[in-house]
């Protein structure tokens, strides 16, 4: 199967161009970047034979030859790669967050459904054999009195620096200024503000939370009410309180620290006892999440698992793989990333008493 990968910055070298290379069965035919010399130190690296500038001229040139492609460009350019790509019926693995307007997540729904491809985002913890292990445990509980999910990122490139070895490069400041321009007026439009901070408050959180929001969605469904914001701490840390199915009721924090360690986990309270998922730094490969039971009124019992070493972006690209050959059924699908930037775009308009768009 000959997959292309169209972006190939930090996490296109740390995750996707390892595990398309690793993975049997797989080919990594084909490289696009703006950056050129990157695409060529890594081309010859990994012994990949096409490389471009582009994903309009890999698509022009190799597109009846490839079988799939994996979509790692900034989010704010999702929507004209995918079009792209799908408009071509090529099966289309496309990085988190689906887009940063919900106009654009609109774009590509449209182009999924009209396409005869897979189309699916690449949220990888969904894909973690540690969430697969809690969401039995939480299956299991009679009662969730409170849901808690916590993400506060360090400075991710320092820690980077220190275990890898990437292939910079250097992408033109006309293509750096066109993705600015562009996620700055998709954050001002789905946010409903003029404000050029609060956008850019925005896409950042968008960016760091949209794994937990879809985590969350997959543990315990769609949102039904969005309580309460705060956003504070110069823009750099924000806390919602959101109602899911049933009722449940969860608090979710999201932060950006200058401290050096990662920390992010989602814990369920019942009332005998509790459930954490919790993970470590998604950008160190094998780092996998862990889950921990405790439980007791009487007695008490406690205990922490790792259930498998295995890298969930590894598991997604092989589920990705599978829904291609029929095996599977996409658990992420475009509608799902869509009702995420809804979600996160509502998180901002509420706190500036804008009407919310609601459909998560």
């Amino acid at each position: 199967m000959r997959f292309g990968i169209i972006g190939c910055g930090t996490i296109a070298q740390i995750m996707h161009i390892p595990y398309v290379t690793e993975l049997p069965d797989l080919e990594l035919y084909a490289l696009a970047d703006p950056a050129t010399e990157r695409v060529t130190t890594l081309g010859e690296r990994y012994n990949v034979p096409h490389r471009y500038e582009s994903a309009d001229e890999m698509i022009a040139e190799r597109g009846e030859e490839l079988d799939a492609v994996i979509v790692l460009t900034p989010p704010s350019q999702h929507a004209d790669v995918v079009e792209t790509t799908l408009g071509a019926e090529i099966d289309t693995l496309v990085e988190k967050p689906l887009s940063v307007s919900v106009a654009d997540a609109d774009r590509m729904v449209s182009a999924a459904e009209a396409a005869d491809a897979t189309a699916m985002v690449a949220y990888n913890k969904r894909y973690a054999p540690a969430v697969e292990a809690a969401r039995e445990e939480i299956a299991a509980l009679d009662q969730v009195d409170k849901i808690t999910a916590y993400d506060v990122d360090p400075n991710h490139g320092r820690n980077i620096e220190e275990v890898y070895d990437l292939v910079d490069g250097a992408v033109p400041e006309s293509v750096v200024e066109t993705t600015r321009e562009k996620q700055l007026a998709d954050s001002k439009q789905v946010i409903d503000s003029d404000d050029d901070e609060l956008a850019d408050d925005y896409h950042w959180h968008l960016e760091h939370i949209c794994h937990d929001v879809n985590l969350l969605r997959g543990l315990f469904g769609g949102v039904e009410s969005i309580d309460h914001v705060d956003l504070y701490a110069d823009g750099r840390y924000a806390t919602a309180n959101l109602v899911y199915e049933g009722g449940r009721r969860c608090t979710l924090d999201s932060g950006l620290s200058d401290r050096k360690w990662f920390e992010e986990f989602v814990r369920v309270d019942s009332p005998t006892g509790m459930i954490e998922l919790s993970f470590d730094d998604p950008f160190i490969r094998n780092s996998p999440p862990s889950v921990r039971v405790k439980r007791g009124t009487d007695e008490i019992s406690d205990e922490t698992r790792t259930p498998s070493y295995e890298e969930s972006f590894k598991r997604e690209v092989e589920h990705f793989v599978a829904c291609i050959r029929g095996d599977a059924e996409v658990r992420t699908p475009f509608e799902e990333g869509r009702a995420d930037v809804r979600l996160i775009a509502d998180l901002f308009r509420q706190t500036q008493g804008a009407p919310l768009l609601g459909d998560y």
